[in-house]
């Protein structure tokens, strides 16, 4: 089904539906789309189009070995203490798995400055979360290695504020007590020797985003080359120092960065020492292996590239036009490149950076986007291959397996005549971010228990895979009658080629439910009545294992499995 919309200059890219085993997604076009977002719909819409037909034209078609991954946004230190709960590495292993279903080849974790760092956790009161959260992170990279797929770690620094933190005021007394660019810079670097160490990652990506990390931590030298370059030399000496056999290690900024040119320059030692924008052209003392870039948005046409009070005119207003550039730097110096962080970012031409960032992110949850979202992963997907990258990471996991539908009462703030709203009232709706965060990620949790996926999941992986392979047949099929109106039915997991995505359920012949993994408690049978439970494994591209059975009748909990 193709959808075709009347909302005059807005051209729908691709098609609104899709179909898994069955199930319908519904259709989000253009036509749906809310009056208030119509306007950012159809701006987006040509910014993706523009970004494709670019690369398009520059492209042979040829395909690379691209490792396309996935974001472990369970895992994110910014979680802060909650990581440290059972609960918590359960959901990781099923975010794992969810990855490893669309067909990933990488995880990535962001386990950002100053996590793992002993003299944070001193300073917060708790000097046993260095171990604590050591073995967590250990934990985490042999959960992603135990699904045969690779590590990325990524470091910048950690959330001080707002919605996306948990650390609160010890953070923030932690950062203001490094008193000096120095001492900040040595923390940094002893800390990047403890997770190299820990985590022992296949890709290392020292720092990302210059100017984030200097808002954040207080120190405004991290936001500039000279200072970034000093920085990025006592970290990497000090994560090659490590030791990690075939660990590559990269850094890069985003392409929303002004001075793009100087810092892809001092990264891929070109120029050095060179006038180059009326400035003197510091370099990095070593090679990296690979230059990173966080790529969002792509607004064409961006107005102000620095906050208010004072905003500033950008320099360079087309910021995926940028990042084509800095790959254009890269390959002029023979460094190779991956995108640790992307997404289509929701924001006007007038909005960036004049709003807050919770808000931006939040317009992300609304299942209208999807085939926006959609549209922008071939974009990245071609990009990657034209570009010959490393690997490219999405950065909204969660969009993979849920979206919210816009009501008009859980809608995002518009901008329009207002650039300070803190809560999503603007489109006529009255949520703030954190609840619409809180409904997607719950949203996100019931689907993937449920094994549901998205169109943008389901998309993502046909876009990365090739997957004719129905998943091996389930093993150790076993039904319990605990109860004479209930019954517990377990198996041993499945294998696939790509991996399993989830699990048919049916009661007597007839379709009961779909499952991320075993068990399944069934409620409500009748007594002395004898049930027969059929499972079957099923991957992303439709492709299903035999049923494999298992009978019982009340009162029993042995079981024959036929």
């Amino acid at each position: 089904m193709t959808c075709r919309s009347p909302v005059a200059g807005i051209r729908v890219i691709g098609a609104c539906a899709s179909v898994l085993i069955g199930l319908a997604f519904p259709c989000f076009c253009a036509a749906q789309v809310p009056g208030p977002y119509q306007d950012l719909y159809g701006q987006l819409n040509g910014d993706v189009t523009d970004f494709q037909g670019t690369i398009t034209g520059q492209w042979n078609g040829s395909k690379h070995p691209v490792k396309f991954a996935g974001q472990l946004t369970g895992a994110n230190c910014n979680n802060g203490p909650g990581l440290l709960q059972p609960a918590s590495f359960t959901l990781i292993e099923n975010e794992i798995l969810l990855l490893k279903a669309i067909g990933v080849k990488a995880i990535s974790v962001e386990v950002s400055f100053p996590m793992l760092d002993a003299d944070f956790f001193n300073s917060i009161g708790q000097p046993g979360y260095q171990s604590q959260f050591g073995t967590f992170y250990a934990n985490v990279a042999a959960a992603i290695r135990a699904q045969g797929l690779q590590v990325i770690v990524e470091s910048q620094s950690m959330i001080p504020t707002g919605l996306q933190s948990s650390w609160g005021s010890g953070l923030q007394n932690y950062y203001a007590s490094l008193t000096t660019f120095q001492a900040y810079e040595n923390a940094r670097a002893q800390t990047a020797s403890v997770v190299a160490q820990t985590m022992r990652p296949d890709y290392f990506v020292l720092q990302e985003e210059p100017d984030t990390e200097a808002a954040q931590s207080g120190q405004a030298s991290a936001g500039t080359v000279g200072g970034s370059t000093t920085m990025l030399n006592a970290s990497l000496t000090a994560a090659r120092q490590a030791n990690i056999a075939g660990m590559k290690i990269g850094a890069g900024l985003g392409s929303w960065l002004q001075q793009y040119q100087l810092f892809a320059n001092s990264f891929t030692l070109q120029h050095c020492g060179q006038t180059v924008s009326g400035q003197i052209q510091t370099c990095i003392s070593q090679p990296l292996d690979f230059l990173d870039l966080h790529l969002f948005p792509i607004t064409e046409n961006t107005v102000d590239c620095t906050p208010p009070p004072a905003p500033k005119p950008c320099a360079a207003p087309n910021f995926w036009q940028n990042a084509m550039t800095i790959l254009s730097t890269a390959n002029a110096a023979s460094v190779p490149m991956a995108i640790s962080q992307t997404w289509l970012r929701k924001v006007r031409d007038n909005e960036w950076v004049q709003i807050n960032g919770d808000i931006q992110e939040a317009r992300e949850a609304y299942s209208f986007w999807a085939p926006l979202d959609l549209a922008f992963l071939q974009d990245v997907y071609d990009l990657a291959n034209y570009g010959q990258m490393l690997f490219v990471v999405p950065f909204n996991t969660q969009n993979f397996s849920a979206y919210i539908d816009w009501t008009g009462g859980n809608s995002a703030c518009s901008v329009s005549g207002t650039p300070a709203c803190t809560a999503l009232q603007g489109e006529g709706g009255g949520n703030t971010p954190s609840q619409v965060f809180a409904a997607v990620q719950s949203a996100g949790t019931t689907n993937v228990a449920a094994a549901r996926y998205s169109s943008v999941g389901i998309g993502y992986h046909n876009m990365i895979v090739s997957d004719a392979m129905a998943p091996r047949n389930p093993t150790n099929v076993f039904v319990q009658r605990p109860t004479p109106t209930t019954a517990t039915l377990s198996w041993s997991p499945s294998t696939d080629d790509v991996g399993v995505a989830g699990y048919h359920i049916l009661r007597n012949g007839t379709p009961l439910r779909d499952v991320f993994q075993s068990p399944l408690q069934d409620t409500g049978l009748s007594p002395a009545t004898s049930y027969t439970y059929q499972v079957q494994a099923f991957d992303l591209a439709g492709n299903v294992s035999a049923a494999v059975s298992s009978s019982t009748q009340s009162g029993r909990r042995r079981a024959v499995a036929h």
